[in-house]
C-alpha cells in the first residue's frame, strides 16, 4: 500500500514536472526564435491600442468586462474600420446620435451619410460662435454626441490651446446641463497636409491643440477619438486645400466613432 502510495505520489511529481519543462521550453522558443515584427500601422492595431488606452484599471472586474466588450466587438467585425456600410446603414446605428462640428463635419450631410437631424454644423464652426447649433443638438436629448472643433479655433485663439480648452468646456459643460444623460464624445483636430500649414501658419499648433484636448477629455470624464491614422495612411482623403476630406474619408471616421462608442 505504501509503494502504490508512492508511486501516485511519482506520478503526479512526473507530469508536474513534465508541464513545467513544456512551459520553459515554449519560453525559450518564444525567446530565441525570430519575431516578425507586428505591423503597427495596420488600421485595426492602432485602434485596438487607442481603445486599450481608454480602459478603467481600477478594478480587476472592471477591466475583465472591458475586455470582454472588446472581444465581442472584434468577433462582430466592428474593428475592421476600413469596412464600408451602407448610408442607410450609417443612419440607422447613429439614430440616438448628434455629431457636432464645423465644415469638416459637414461633409456628413453633404455626401449624405448621416441626415440632417444627425448632424449639426455650419462653416467656420468654431467653440466662440457655435451656441446655436451646440444648443440645438443638446435640446434633441441624444444618447450619444461627437464633437469636432478645433480646425478654426487654432486661429481664432492664436495658437492659444488653453484658452481653447476652457471656452471648450464651458460649450461641453452647457451641453450636459441641458441633456445629462447623453454620452459625449471628443474627436480629434484632423491633421492638416503640410501644404495647409505652409498657407496658414496657426495651422501648426494641432498636435499642441490635440494634447489639450485629449488632456481635457481625461479632466472631464469624457471619450477621446484621435482620427489621426486616416490621413497619415491615406493622404490621398485630402481635398485641393489640405483641410477638407473627401468623401472616401468619412466611411473610416464613422466607423472609428461607431467602435469607439460601441454603437
Amino acid at each position: 500500500m505504501k509503494k502504490h502510495l508512492m508511486t501516485s505520489a511519482g506520478r503526479k511529481y512526473l507530469i508536474f514536472v513534465i508541464v513545467l519543462l513544456i512551459l520553459v521550453s515554449l519560453f525559450f522558443i518564444n525567446v530565441f526564435r525570430h519575431n516578425k515584427p507586428a505591423d503597427y500601422s495596420n488600421k485595426n492595431v492602432k485602434v485596438n491600442i487607442s481603445t486599450i488606452d481608454t480602459f478603467n484599471y481600477s478594478k480587476v472586474v472592471t477591466v475583465e468586462d472591458q475586455i470582454k466588450l472588446l472581444e465581442d466587438r472584434e468577433s462582430k467585425g466592428n474593428f475592421d474600420v476600413s469596412s464600408k456600410m451602407t448610408k442607410a446603414q450609417y443612419q440607422k446605428i447613429f439614430r440616438t446620435s448628434v455629431i457636432v462640428g464645423d465644415s469638416i463635419t459637414e461633409g456628413l450631410t453633404s455626401y449624405g451619410f448621416l441626415s440632417e437631424d444627425q448632424v449639426f454644423s455650419k462653416i467656420g464652426a468654431s467653440v466662440l460662435n457655435s451656441d446655436d447649433i451646440i444648443n440645438t443638438a443638446a435640446k434633441t436629448y441624444p444618447g450619444f454626441a461627437f464633437f469636432s472643433f478645433g480646425m478654426n479655433d487654432m486661429g481664432n485663439f492664436t495658437g492659444h490651446a488653453g484658452a481653447f480648452i476652457d471656452k471648450y468646456k464651458s460649450v461641453l459643460a452647457q451641453f450636459h446641463k441641458t441633456s445629462p444623460g447623453t454620452n459625449i464624445y471628443i474627436n480629434a483636430i484632423s491633421i492638416p497636409a503640410k501644404s495647409a500649414i505652409s498657407a496658414n501658419h496657426t495651422l501648426k499648433h494641432y498636435k499642441e491643440f490635440n494634447a489639450a484636448i485629449k488632456q481635457m477629455c481625461k479632466d472631464e470624464g469624457y471619450t477621446f477619438i484621435d482620427n489621426s491614422y486616416i490621413l497619415e495612411e491615406h493622404p490621398e482623403f485630402y481635398a485641393s486645400d489640405g483641410i477638407h476630406v473627401s468623401p472616401k474619408y468619412y466611411p473610416l471616421w464613422l466607423n472609428h466613432m461607431i467602435m469607439k462608442a460601441g454603437l
